[in-house]
């Protein structure tokens, strides 16, 4: 991934390198803490590390007005880039932007496909991006009661 941040019509929006990581932590951790939740399978030191290892892509969104963690899923029949984390405040003023790199970035990469998961609220996007369409949703079943806390 390139430093050079990418810039479509508003925002500058930058790829953060694996060995870049640890300049930016202490900005990204503040905004990733909110939406990185045990029921997600992930803590903070795990996202952590898996930036580091390059198995995650951290994207950063204006002066860390927001940030984004992707990553390359290799399916057996194709490649999809799959949004894990979304965090940030004044989504209206970036996500067409963010919605047009990550596009790029994933036909870069080999992706057929972005895909992501979200509470309900999340099919608004489509309104403003109908290339994205409802394709499944996701239930959960709890099997431990300490595995996770509730999906809020």
């Amino acid at each position: 991934m390139s430093e050079a941040a990418q810039k479509q019509d508003g925002l500058p929006i930058g790829g953060v390198p694996a060995d870049k990581i640890l300049l930016v932590w202490p900005k990204v951790e503040p905004l990733l803490k909110r939406v990185v939740k045990p029921n997600t399978g992930y803590a903070l030191p795990h996202v952590l590390t898996e930036l580091q290892l390059g198995r995650m892509q951290l994207w950063v969104i204006g002066d860390f007005q927001a940030v984004v963690v992707t990553m390359i899923q290799d399916r057996p029949l194709h490649k999809v880039l799959w949004t894990q984390f979304i965090a940030g405040e004044n989504m209206d003023e970036w996500l067409s932007d963010w919605v047009a790199v990550q596009e790029d970035y994933a036909r870069s990469m080999g992706c057929v496909a972005v895909e992501f998961c979200g509470r309900k609220g999340w099919g608004k996007v489509q309104k403003h991006h109908p290339q994205f369409k409802h394709v499944w949703t996701i239930y959960r079943c709890e099997l431990w009661a300490e595995a996770a806390e509730p999906i809020q």
